[in-house]
């Protein structure tokens, strides 16, 4: 006979570590380097494992260079203190804009721009492994050599593991360069870049995201005219693996975008992008947000020159940013909203269907009310999204002009506030705060850095925040997707699945009979750190008839421990007599011998040694139907095998007898 209860659950196991470098305390945060002269510019990825990398340049030996720090989901530095030194090349006085990201297998892709090059611009990659490694030399790759002015490059991976630059080449009319670079750090493209130009418009702002067949889609502007009274579009295109244009579409073709607006983009998980801006469409001297998704064929989600993510009048909608629901294709947007003459500031959003359709109302969901005139600022926001949650964070200043608050909240589908108190501080020393940016690990934490000019000119610093709204190692996400029972005649076997562990020594099983009184009958270990989903079992043998309760216990590396709601257990009636081999055999001193029962029967229960010899009787009494255990000490007999019997008298008058033999081992 065969019996399987099972139950679907998900868990967030709560648990502190020892070794934690995480904050729960926003006066505070992790510093992730404030040292001599100038921390600016933070970027920051998830890896695989749950941790992180941040990158920034740095002024601490007098002139800029760009160092990276590797942390663990726990928050602990995994290099040196105050970050790896990754070029120390000349750089101007001043920066551009640069990128990061992690590859398939967790190393970490950097591109910048320095004037090694004679005093030039160019745009540089380097590859650095989880332990600190240069695999693309220790110079990195020199992307376009020339005299002209390249910034800002941007990357994205390839779904067959390469890696794809596009930067700014400043021209008589600005060009797109893109360059292919494979693990190995071999220019796949040639060894000059592809460059991307127009006749008629130049091209800025190039940003890219995975698309299928090892291709990219590129974003970029499309500008004609002199600045600051330039006409500005927005373009998408397709680049295949080799490097040639797919298709080509326009995203926005009314050219009402300010010159120095840089749209922001984002991959949709499923080879295609998003695209949000804000623009004057209307001629009213009023920002409006939009957006557009643009699949991995071209074609567009959303209306033609994007959705407009609010009809409110008399507002400006600026810096719109987006997240995006690949389980459900919804758009999130959230945005700074002002009046016209931008002394009040607060925070709208809209989500929008699969086809673009507004779903909070036509003027959105208001999230932050407009402030009083000149009393506080917002700037610097940045949108995540997990567990089915939209989660928006940002930088607010007060009426002196600092921005001395890093603060967000979640949302949910109905754009419900999910966090108690609806917003979370991450920090709030009163020193100055910019460059916020943002990641979501696996596990669904979000993890952000910031510069901060808390001690000097300016360190950087990191918080993370889980679902909850709960800063530091609140949450150590072993997350549980299934426990379930089979019973196999008089075992039961215990199946469970996690997707993702995080400092998972492993499992503890208990039992109990009444849901109440447990204890400890096994240990399963864990898989420690992954992402990757892992299934177990446990096999609890000579389990007595009628109801019993099982749950699991996780225990992490520090001690710490969660326990799981537990499972009810059904265990049937028996078919047949049965003497059950004893367990555990061999065995010293005690073990465990099980019978069932069909009916209510009288049972005698002897051990013999192998001269026929009665030893001890085990066990003699009436027994009600069902399966029994009973334990047997054999401390004071010696080594050697032994023979049990079974007989039984049944009340209908069935009789029964059976035999086993058992190893005692000292």
């Amino acid at each position: 006979m065969k019996t399987i209860q099972s139950f679907l659950l998900i868990f967030i196991l709560l648990n502190i570590s020892l070794t934690a470098q995480w904050s729960s305390n926003p006066a505070i945060n992790l510093t992730v380097c404030d040292t001599t002269g100038e921390q600016a510019l933070a970027k920051i990825v998830s890896t695989s494992d749950g941790g992180c990398y941040i990158s920034w340049f740095d002024t601490r030996s007098g002139s800029y260079s760009v160092y990276l720090q590797r942390l663990d989901a726990m928050g602990n530095k995994q290099w040196a203190p105050n970050g790896l030194l990754v070029s120390n090349n000349p750089h101007d006085t001043w920066i551009t804009d640069y990128d990061l990201l992690a590859d398939d297998n967790d190393n970490a892709i950097i591109a910048f721009s320095d004037i090694r090059n004679g005093g030039n611009l160019n745009p540089v990659v380097y590859a650095i492994s989880p332990t600190g490694d240069f695999l693309w030399g220790n110079n990195g790759i020199v992307l376009n050599p020339t005299t002209d002015f390249q910034p800002s490059p941007k990357l994205a991976k390839t779904n067959d593991g390469n890696i794809v630059v596009a930067w700014i080449i400043s021209a008589a009319r600005s060009q797109v360069g893109l360059q292919k670079i494979s693990q190995a750090g071999a220019k796949l493209w040639g060894s000059n870049p592809i460059i991307l130009q127009s006749a008629t418009e130049g091209l800025n702002y190039p940003d890219i995201v995975t698309s299928d067949s090892g291709g990219v889609i590129l974003f970029h502007t499309a500008t004609t005219g002199n600045f600051p009274a330039q006409t500005v579009k927005l373009r998408a295109k397709k680049l295949s693996s080799t490097g040639t244009v797919s298709w080509d579409v326009s995203i926005q073709n009314i050219g009402t975008i300010a010159a120095f607006t840089v749209p922001e983009v984002y991959p949709d998980n499923n080879f295609g992008g998003l695209i949000a801006w804000h623009d004057d469409r209307d001629n009213n001297n009023l920002q409006s947000a939009f957006v557009q998704r643009v699949s991995s064929s071209g074609t567009l989600y959303f209306p033609v020159n994007g959705a407009e993510a609010s009809l409110l009048s008399n507002r400006h909608k600026f810096n719109p940013v987006a997240a995006f629901d690949n389980t459900t294709g919804d758009t999130y947007v959230f945005w700074k909203e002002t009046e016209p003459n931008q002394n009040q500031n607060g925070i709208t959003g809209q989500k929008f269907s699969s086809n673009g359709t507004r779903q909070w109302t036509d003027n959105g969901k208001i999230f932050k009310d407009l402030s009083a005139p000149n009393t506080i600022s917002i700037s610097y926001l940045t949108a995540e999204m997990g567990n089915g949650r939209a989660y928006l964070f940002y930088l607010e200043g007060n009426s002196s002009g600092l921005n001395d608050k890093v603060e967000g909240f979640a949302c949910d589908g109905s754009g419900n506030f999910l966090w108690p108190g609806n917003f979370t501080v991450l920090s709030n020393p009163t020193s100055d705060k910019l460059q916020l940016v943002s990641t979501v690990d696996v596990y669904k934490n979000c993890k952000l850095a910031w510069g901060d000019n808390r001690l000097d000119a300016s360190g950087i610093y990191a918080q993370d925040i889980n679902p909850n709204g709960e800063l530091g190692n609140s949450v150590v996400p072993v997350e549980l997707v299934s426990f379930s029972a089979d019973v196999l005649e008089n075992s039961v076997v215990l199946n469970w699945v996690t997707a993702t562990e995080l400092n998972n020594l492993g499992f503890e099983i208990e039992h109990s009979i009444n849901n109440h009184n447990f204890r400890k009958i096994g240990f399963v270990p864990g898989s420690g750190t992954t992402a990757e989903m892992r299934s177990y079992s446990f096999v609890v043998q000579n389990v007595s008839s009628g109801i019993q309760y099982y749950r699991l216990k996780q225990v992490d590396f520090g001690g710490s421990s969660t326990l799981y709601n537990s499972i009810e257990v059904t265990v049937p009636m028996p078919d047949n007599f049965v003497l059950y081999q004893n367990h555990p055999n061999p065995f010293n001193p005690n073990t465990t011998i099980s019978f069932s029962l069909p009916v209510e029967a009288d049972v005698t229960i002897k051990l013999f040694n192998m001269l026929g010899q009665e030893i001890t009787k085990i066990t003699e009494g009436n027994f009600a139907a069902g399966i029994h255990n009973i334990n047997f000490d054999a401390q004071n007999l010696s080594s050697g095998v032994y023979v049990y019997t079974l007989e039984t008298a049944g009340v209908n008058g069935a009789g029964f007898k059976s035999t086993k033999k058992m190893l005692l081992l000292r």
